[in-house]
């Protein structure tokens, strides 16, 4: 690494993008910050995460960009993610092929399929997740009178004309404000606005009936029929006629699968999958990364209903500016929803993982062989422990049974005897009572211990096995390069990065990392955090965090004028003067 903590804070204490490059000057990663200064130093310092310590270790260069402010960021960090797809960012795969319907600026619109955004003044829907859903969109559009194709008007008429898709622009049977008017229409069946626009339409026919004009009338109960047809086949959801998405994901190691639910109109609408490569992230900043990515090129809806809270206040301020906000469920029909969502979310990754992992039974004669195991490893338990700096470690022990998880005997263990950050001690406590009770009872032992990490945490998980007089096989698995420690051997044992055995030994090791966190995370969120925000009256728990979420620090609220603070969610007016007065008057 060519640059050190110095480097960083000599950076400057503004809004801005960093690049960090790599020995051969490729992007592995991109970030936003509040102050370029403070966060790119951060990286200098002791690391809690797997990933920042892999990003750390191959960085050797950086480079930032200054903005005004941090929405600014965001979106230059959205669009540099995109260009340059860093290995250590949270990213869409293949997010690029995802198509829109497009409407063109012409004289006389015609509608088609198109790979990305341009400036060319056309409107664009989407991005949807595959072009047969766009081609099925686009027929059903057709069925308003829009054109799909490319010649110039006037000219002869195509076959559309015929079989009623196109209201015939090219030979004058409609006029170009008669046209545009179903150019609009297209529009708002594209938004969802389906119930509004059968209202208009219906009142439109009923004025056309009464002047005559029946031929025109005709065309539009076509439309009307059409609607009726498709509104059908919506299933009823959620109640009121704010439009919704209602994003929802499930992770395993490196790789995730998330949901998003298009809510419009009280009608569940459609539903996008994406596969994600997390890099390693936690659930906000996967959450971050989807919402920056994804929003950039698809209009937000009113409400985008999420899963955890994000603290994130360029986020919040962005969304708003495109006239959007985030929220978690409320309501029973809203957490009902989610939960399909994450329950959907869920079994597209376990068949992502079936088909990752070809017959995971079929790994465990491999694995037998690879690790030199007295028995097939059948039962298989694995350890983590996660802390930061010491404070409210936990560890956790995952059971496995034939390469499936057996939940039931899931464990959890908040550290009782270690101070301070001593990962090894810890996974030794952990292994020592996970096992004391259960010799004592006499219970079945596993037939492979797994640990999550290196040499030293298997060599702690020995000791405490050995002083509890157990011989159990065990084996430490390391994140880095994914390598396999035994115990008695100094050479790692290291398996195709694709063949079954790793990947089974990866999702079981994973399944343990996810575990130890989120118990972590429960134990750290029951700890109030002090706040400056605390002294001011009328301002208790949830106001002070809806702050929070919205400016991201106290500094950033202390230097908002007061329509700012207004805007924030479930804060009244006398709170915005109380918190306004309560900073200026320090000044």
């Amino acid at each position: 690494m060519t640059k050190t903590i110095g480097d960083a804070k000599k950076l400057p204490d503004s809004p801005g993008v960093y690049i960090m490059k790599d020995k051969d000057d490729n992007v592995i990663y991109v970030g936003k910050a509040a102050s370029l200064r403070d966060r790119v130093s951060q990286y200098f310092r002791e690391q809690d995460s797997p990933k920042t310590r892999m990003l750390v270790r191959n960085l050797e260069d950086f480079e930032y960009i200054a903005t005004e402010n941090e929405v600014e960021a965001l979106v230059l960090e959205s669009n540099l993610i995109k260009e340059h797809r860093p290995r250590y960012n949270v990213r869409l795969r293949d997010d690029k092929a995802y198509p829109f319907i497009k409407i063109t600026n012409e004289d006389f619109p015609r509608i088609c399929i198109a790979r990305r955004r341009a400036p060319d003044g056309a409107q664009y829907f989407g991005p949807y997740p595959s072009s047969k859903a766009v081609r099925e969109l686009i027929r059903m559009a057709s069925s308003f009178g829009i054109r799909r194709c490319k010649k110039n008007i006037p000219c002869p008429p195509c076959l559309n004309l015929y079989i009623k898709q196109c209201a015939a622009p090219c030979i004058g049977e409609v006029t170009r404000e008669e046209y545009l008017d179903i150019i609009n229409n297209v529009a708002n069946f594209l938004k969802g606005k389906r119930t509004q626009l059968i209202h208009d339409l219906k009142k439109e026919m009923e004025r056309l009936s009464e002047a005559q004009d029946y031929e025109a009338a005709a065309r539009i109960r076509d439309q009307v029929n059409a609607l009726l047809e498709l509104s059908e086949k919506q299933r009823v959801s959620a109640p009121g006629v704010k439009e919704q998405d209602i994003i929802a994901f499930a992770v395993s190691g490196t790789t995730g699968s998330l949901q998003l639910f298009h809510i419009s109109e009280g009608k569940l609408r459609g539903r996008d999958t994406f596969s994600l490569n997390t890099a390693g992230s936690d659930e906000t900043e996967v959450l971050s990364s989807f919402i920056k990515q994804y929003y950039q090129d698809a209009a937000p809806p009113e409400e985008i209903i999420i899963s955890v809270e994000l603290d994130d206040g360029s986020i919040l301020r962005w969304l708003s500016e495109k006239g959007s906000k985030l929220k978690t469920p409320k309501s029973s029909v809203e957490k009902g929803l989610m939960n399909l969502a994450q329950e959907n979310a869920r079994m597209h990754l376990n068949q992502k993982m079936l088909a990752e992992v070809k017959g995971k039974n079929e790994a465990l004669p491999g694995l037998q062989k690879a690790l030199d195991l007295p028995a097939l490893p059948s039962t298989i338990e694995a350890f983590d422990i996660s802390n930061i700096g010491g404070t409210d470690a936990t560890g956790s022990l995952v059971a496995f049974e034939n390469g499936e998880p057996d939940k039931k005997n899931y464990r959890r263990f908040r550290i009782k005897t270690i101070e301070g950050a001593d990962d090894f001690a810890m996974m030794g406590e952990v292994v020592s009572r996970a096992y004391a009770r259960r010799k004592e009872e006499g219970k079945r032992m596993p037939d492979l211990v797994l640990i999550d990490g290196g040499k030293g945490q298997l060599n702690a998980a020995i000791a405490a096995l050995s002083a509890l007089g157990l011989e159990l096989p065990t084996a430490a698995l390391a994140k880095e390069f994914e390598y396999i420690f035994l115990p008695g051997r100094d050479a790692p044992v290291i398996l195709p990065k694709d063949s079954p055995e790793l990947l089974l030994l990866q999702r079981i090791r994973d399944e343990a990392h996810r575990f130890a966190v989120g118990y972590h995370r429960k134990l750290r969120g029951r700890r109030i955090v002090k706040s400056e925000l605390d002294e001011i009256k009328g301002i208790g728990e949830k106001k002070k965090m809806a702050l929070l979420r919205y400016f991201g620090s106290v500094e950033e609220l202390r230097k908002a004028p007061v329509f700012e603070i207004g805007k924030v969610p479930g804060i009244r007016k006398k709170d915005v003067l109380a918190v306004w007065e309560f900073f200026h008057e320090k000044l």
